[in-house]
């Protein structure tokens, strides 16, 4: 009886963390699907009864074509400190609205971990001793953490698997971590490949915390 509680439980624990995995990739994928698609709906329905009226017919296709010129002028933006701050303007005032500040700032953070320019992006690849001594795996560095009153900082390096929505998260001695020249971008192929794109060699130095400057004039910890 107890043997078969236990298996029981085991089950029950192993469906559970697959269903809460697949959760984990399939929602914000069809959440981002679902936005786009909203804001390609709202700008062609916006435009077509001015193409209708101006020139009497539609242009298909239109509504991608102005949501992809409104996220490379959002980029744009974001890029100079004028922009930058009309975008926090807009930022504050949703962060305002009860419901919607939480979706946006879950959608905001998790996007910026995916960023290189984001202040709470991925900030390095590094090839990090782990799990194991001997052992060498690439993660994304995230930043440094202080624990309690101790004046040593850790690495904090997340180690994503083959879907870069899931993965281990370790505070790491930066002695054991060491930065890699693989630009970001291409830290992701490289993990979502598997690592069959992985170059015969990796060139290497070590791991030190130093501050950098982003766009909008804020420091951050590399």
């Amino acid at each position: 009886m107890d043997w078969f509680e236990s298996r029981k439980k085991k089950i029950e624990a192993s469906l559970r963390t697959r269903f809460l995995t697949g959760l984990v990739i399939i929602l914000p994928a069809a959440l981002s699907l679902y936005i786009f698609y909203r804001i390609f709906d709202f700008l062609d329905s916006f435009f077509d009864p001015l193409l209708i009226r101006f020139f009497g017919r539609t242009i298909p296709g239109l509504g991608v074509v102005l949501l992809l010129l409104l996220i490379f002028f959002a980029g744009t933006l974001a890029t100079n400190v004028f922009g930058n701050r009309i975008l926090q303007f807009v930022e504050n005032g949703m962060s305002r609205i009860p419901v919607f500040k939480k979706l946006y700032a879950t959608l905001k953070t998790m996007v910026e971990s995916f960023s290189p320019s984001g202040t709470r992006g991925f900030r390095k690849v590094v090839l990090a001793e782990y799990p194991a001594q001997g052992t060498y795996t690439l993660g994304f560095l995230t930043g440094w953490v202080r624990l309690d009153d101790s004046p040593q900082r850790y690495a904090s390096v997340f180690f994503p698997s083959n879907n870069l929505y899931i993965g281990v998260n370790s505070l790491l001695p930066p002695e054991r971590v060491r930065v890699t020249n693989i630009p970001i971008e291409e830290g992701m192929k490289l993990i979502l490949s598997g690592g069959l794109s992985l170059p015969e060699r990796l060139e290497t130095e070590t791991l030190e915390m130093k501050t950098d400057m982003n766009s909008s004039g804020d420091r951050h910890d590399l």
